[in-house]
Formats: C-alpha cells, sequence, structure tokens
C-alpha cells in the first residue's frame, strides 16, 4: 500500500538516472585526482549515488512500468491470511490460481483493500499485462474505489481528492498500526533476502485492512458492533 505521491514518474526516473551519472562522473574525477583532499570526496560522493541507487530503486518499485512483484497477500472474509513470495510470475500466477479456486462461484465478489483501486489492482493488472498472465474473470478490468466490485478504505475514509496512509487510519481507529515497515521498504529487504518478512508484513497488512473494513461496515450497518 502507498500514496500517491510516492509513485513513480517517467519524469522522476529520468532526472534520477541524470543524477546518477552527473554523480558517477564526479566519483571517478575525484578518485583519480592526485589530491588528497578529491581522494577524500570521493567517499562523499559514492555514499551520495549509494543513497540516490537506494532512493530510485523504492520509489521505482511502485510503479507498474518499473517495478515488479514479489510478494501477494489476501484472504477471503474471515478466512486466515495467506502471501505467496518469490519471483513474480510464479508469484501472480500462484496467487490467481488459489483465490480462484477459494472464490464463490455465483454471486459479486467484493475485493477489500486500501488505495486498491488506484494502485494495488492497476499495478497487477500492469504486471500481468508484461507478462502475459491471464487475469481471471473476478479480477477488475477497469477499478474504480466505489464500484460494486471494489472496496477501497481509502477512498471511504478520505473522499476522491484526499488520502490518508494505512497506518495513520488504523491508529485512528484504534486499530494495531504498521510494526515499523511499510511498503516503501520492501524493495530493500528483498535485495536482502528476507523473503519470510516480506511475506509477513504482506498477511499482516492484509489483516489490518480486514480490521478497518470491519469498523466501516459497523458504521454502514452491515456488520453488527
Amino acid at each position: 500500500m502507498t500514496s500517491p505521491e510516492k509513485l513513480a514518474t517517467p519524469e522522476t526516473v529520468r532526472k534520477a538516472l541524470q543524477r546518477a551519472y552527473s554523480l558517477g562522473q564526479t566519483y571517478w574525477q575525484q578518485a583519480d585526482s592526485e589530491s588528497f583532499s578529491q581522494n577524500r570526496k570521493a567517499d562523499e560522493t559514492a555514499a551520495k549515488f549509494q543513497a540516490l541507487v537506494e532512493e530510485a530503486v523504492a520509489k521505482t518499485s511502485f510503479s507498474g512500468a518499473y517495478g515488479k512483484v514479489c510478494c501477494i497477500g489476501w484472504a477471503w472474509d474471515d478466512g486466515e491470511a495467506l502471501s505467496v513470495v518469490g519471483d513474480e510470475a510464479r508469484v501472480l500466477v500462484n496467487a490467481i490460481d488459489r483465490i480462484t479456486m477459494s472464490a464463490p462461484q455465483y454471486g459479486l465478489t467484493t475485493i477489500v483493500g486500501h488505495y486498491v483501486a488506484n494502485f494495488d489492482l492497476r499495478f497487477l493488472m500492469q504486471r500481468a499485462i508484461v507478462l502475459g498472465i491471464p487475469l481471471p474473470t473476478w479480477f477488475p478490468r477497469d477499478p474504480k474505489p466505489w464500484a460494486k466490485d471494489v472496496f477501497d478504505t481509502m477512498a471511504a475514509w478520505a473522499g476522491p481528492k484526499d488520502s490518508i496512509s494505512l497506518d495513520n487510519l488504523c491508529k485512528v481507529l484504534g486499530i494495531p498500526g504498521k510494526d515499523g515497515v511499510d511498503g516503501s521498504m520492501v524493495a530493500g529487504m528483498w535485495q536482502r533476502g528476507e523473503y519470510d518478512a516480506i511475506a509477513e508484513y504482506c498477511r499482516a497488512d492484509v489483516e489490518r485492512v480486514r480490521n478497518v473494513h470491519r469498523k466501516m461496515q459497523v458504521a454502514f450497518g452491515e456488520l453488527a458492533a
């Protein structure tokens, strides 16, 4: 889950690449210099370059054009929160197959999530298009926050022009929030091989969204308090 301001755009990617190229040129000039002070500055430049790379990875991971799916978490109604983590194509196919097998044969399937209409579902659709993976019939082709097949907890709370993070919404509603991990950290966790931690974070997010949705269902008269 993320907020709109964190999404990468082609312009932000272009600027990041330009900055990285400039830092690379500066580094080699400083490293090849016979001046001791310039050699010391080379270490500072290298640190700036690494920080820029990490920032770019964190931002582009939210773009369907540049990022990849490493984990998908879900739950049916009151069922156990599940997740699949690993190779992108395998994750998509495995999650789609398992969700489809558990889907009700009759009636409307409603997908619940936080910022799910404008981010999660669209990101998954974009990656499926890139990889040539067929999407199931229950997957919305043009998800809208208030459509019958989608319930977006962020839109339900903040409206169409505002936003609120899942963590902040949980705190407002008295629900345990995120435990020191958010979506921007997943790329770094993946690089460090922390796959189980990613899967656990994903399942915990499913539980948080479910608890938020239940609070809203009570207010809307759809669930007993």
